[in-house]
């Protein structure tokens, strides 16, 4: 069946073309298996929340845009009549019924990791023409505040039994001559009963959802998410201005949610740690959970992360996404921030998006095994752009650019870092403190648990590029304690002769510039000319141009093309570095997707460039 949705009626229809309904909820209430709804042009102020889920991969539930076409969901409504109370400050008074149950301006964000840096926040928002105002820590606060401060768009409210008022700053504005919403809703496109498998959003704009703060172990909420399902596709869709997270493959609920926060007797880790285990003694595997497919999505203007996942997102594909403004405004802090932000990522492919602009660009922590993260670009992010903590591998990335001051922070061992571009930091650390799983290949099944020694990588065929300072992090030299690694297979105890040292790394055919440092064991001697690069990175009308005058000099190298026969297997979970369909890897292409000849040169791009138009989707 196709079922129809419009705006343009004055009166709800039957779902049919020419009597469409006017609400996503109503289609979403009856469509099954093998349906498809096509939504029509409007503002859809609603929680759509479909009670059936598709059957298998060609019998999904597609939620599409009509085509020319760009409906939006929003979990905001309109409020108007403010009153003037003094200076620049209104105020407004809302019914509660306004909130059909759930106020956001009385739920505080609240969890594991969740730091509030010293005032209450909540999922709450005030738009003032699409921009989201900031929330004061209390009424006086507001009114005393600094006219001259960039926080002057601002807001408080006062929560009572039937009412809820809003007191707001509207600097040189009146706000019943402008557009202003505030949050209502928790959702926008989320189920809220598990197990809604094979349902396919496409084409739609999701926006203003009052999303609660999303750890690892506790429920993770999104303005569109998938709430422990199988089989989804969200694509070309434009998703922004969620409290937290503004797409979810997360966690489930479960009773002990926050229980760190709740009641701290036992370590964060030893917390997660059981959540792991819980869910897969409730059925988290390949065959029920995970497997999505998330692409060519622009993600902006989250106060968490772009997208989040815990245990959802194994098995899944994350392509082609554009990713900025995530956690940059400075309200609330903690842990479980990034433009993409996962736990136990298993075998899950991350590749071809951009993310910059965030306080952290993506974070792959505990269990990134099997996964790959190849061709992306990442830059002006604050704190780094890749952080790949306590996992053990095996974890590829290649073909990467990644351009702020620190590019790199590993916590992990077993990553393999093949032909990316680095300009800025690299630093390799470890964890003594935390037992960390590993899984069976492939699979979700514990493999066994062990500290994080630092090492186990392989470091081959990129470029670093310093900043010509005297920072020893610019290139490999935060590997000058790390032993040499003899063959890719480990054999004896390696720890025999030192307690705690780190695994052996493989470090060769890189090539440093701009004062950036090899490993002092490096063979064979590494290229390090006195050229200076130069590289700039433009938007220009919608698109963006990545220029350098890199190629000016030879980067041959003659070395073959990597693969699983010359990267071996990750110590700890004896896995092959491998797709994860168990077939040899093969990195053969480059960041444009061009193919590698089997003598290839270094970094992401297989032949020289001078100037290129990147692939990233803008608005």
């Amino acid at each position: 069946m196709i079922y129809y949705v419009s705006q343009k009626n004055v009166y709800s229809g039957n779902g049919t073309k020419e009597n469409p309904f006017q609400s996503i909820g109503q289609a979403a209430q009856i469509a099954k298996a093998g349906d498809t709804v096509i939504i029509g042009d409007g503002i859809y102020r609603e929680w759509v929340d479909p009670l059936h889920g598709g059957s298998n991969n060609q019998q999904r539930i597609t939620y599409i845009n009509a085509q020319n076409e760009h409906p939006i969901i929003s979990g905001a409504e309109i409020v108007t009549n403010w009153e003037h109370v003094q200076d620049n400050i209104w105020k407004v008074m809302i019914d509660n019924k306004l909130f059909n149950g759930y106020n956001p301006y009385s739920d505080e964000l609240f969890g594991d990791w969740y730091d509030s840096m010293g005032q209450i926040h909540h999922t709450g928002e005030v738009y003032l023409d699409g921009t989201a105002m900031f929330e004061e820590s209390s009424l006086q606060a507001l009114f005393s505040y600094p006219q001259n401060s960039n926080r002057m768009y601002r807001w408080y409210s006062i929560v009572e039994e039937k009412n809820t008022t809003i007191y707001a700053s509207f600097p040189e504005k009146n706000p019943n001559e402008s557009c202003t919403e505030i949050n209502v809703r928790p959702y926008c496109f989320f189920p809220s009963r598990e197990g809604r498998n094979y349902i396919t959003v496409s084409g739609l704009t999701l926006c203003q959802a009052a999303t609660q703060w999303a750890p690892p172990t506790a429920f993770q909420s999104g303005l569109i998410g998938v709430n422990w399902s199988k089989g989804w596709i969200i694509e070309n869709c434009i998703i922004h201005d969620s409290k937290c997270c503004g797409i979810s493959l997360g966690k489930r609920a479960e009773d002990t949610d926050n229980i760190w926060s709740i009641n701290p007797c036992k370590s964060g880790s030893q917390t997660y740690t059981e959540t792991i285990f819980q869910n897969i003694y409730n059925g988290w595997d390949k065959n029920h959970i995970g497997g999505h497919v998330i692409r060519n999505n622009i993600i902006y203007n989250c106060g968490q992360t772009g997208i989040v996942g815990c245990m959802g997102s194994a098995f899944s594909t994350i392509t082609q996404n554009h990713i900025y403004n995530c956690n940059i405004r400075g309200e609330f802090s903690g842990a479980e921030m990034a433009g993409i932000k996962l736990h136990a990522a298993i075998d899950t492919i991350i590749e071809k998006n951009c993310i910059h602009n965030c306080i952290r660009g993506l974070w792959l922590d505990w269990e990134a095994q099997g996964t790959m993260v190849d061709k992306n670009i990442l830059f002006e992010n604050i704190t780094e752009d890749f952080f790949i903590e306590v996992c053990h591998g095996p974890c590829v990335v290649s073909n990467n650019i990644m351009l702020s001051n620190r590019c790199v922070r590993d916590m992990s061992q077993g990553t393999a870092y093949i032909h990316n571009l680095f300009l800025g930091e690299f630093y390799p650390c470890h964890d003594l403190n935390r037992f960390t799983l590993y899984h069976l290949p492939h699979t979700t099944m514990v493999g066994g648990v062990m500290l994080i020694y630092g090492g186990d990588n392989r470091i081959i065929n990129n470029i670093f590029i310093g900043r010509n300072d005297e920072n020893s992090l610019y290139g490999t030299a935060g590997f000058d304690s790390y032993e040499k690694m003899n063959n890719t297979t480990f054999t004896g105890n390696i720890h025999s002769k030192e307690k705690d040292k780190p695994l052996p790394v493989d470090i060769h055919n890189n090539i440093y510039l701009n004062g950036a440092k090899p490993w002092n064991k490096e063979e064979p001697i590494p290229c390090a000319t006195e050229f200076h690069v130069e590289l700039s990175l433009q938007y220009e009308q919608g698109h963006y141009y990545f220029s350098t005058n890199l190629y000016d000099i030879s980067l041959d190298l003659t070395v073959p093309r990597i693969t699983t026969r010359i990267l071996g297997k990750s110590f700890e979970s004896n896995q092959y570095y491998e797709n994860r369909d168990e077939s040899p890897l093969i990195i053969d292409q480059d960041y444009l997707e061009n193919k590698r000849k089997e003598r290839t040169i270094a970094g992401p791009f297989a032949q020289p460039i001078h100037s290129v138009e990147l692939p990233i989707p803008v608005l």
